[in-house]
């Protein structure tokens, strides 16, 4: 099974790929999702009625959550 990773930053949108059969890919959005979560970034997952939820690292299930979202996390001002 595949997944991707959709990574909003200042490059704009860098996608990562994932296969459940290659443990060396699992292992490299594992390190991004940790990257990530490390400088508050916020990861998100498309629902099935659509709307989002965020994924931690603890919560991950790289078989169920097969398309994620990395996005800044923003405040206002």
């Amino acid at each position: 099974m595949t997944g991707t990773m959709h990574v909003a930053d200042h490059q704009g949108d860098t996608t990562h790929t994932w296969d459940t059969a290659d443990p060396r890919t699992v292992q490299e959005i594992e390190g991004l999702f940790r990257e990530a979560q490390a400088t508050g970034r916020l990861i998100y997952r498309q629902t099935s009625d659509g709307s989002g939820e965020q994924v931690r690292l603890a919560s991950w299930n790289p078989e169920e959550h097969t398309e994620l979202f990395v996005a800044p996390r923003l405040a206002g001002g």
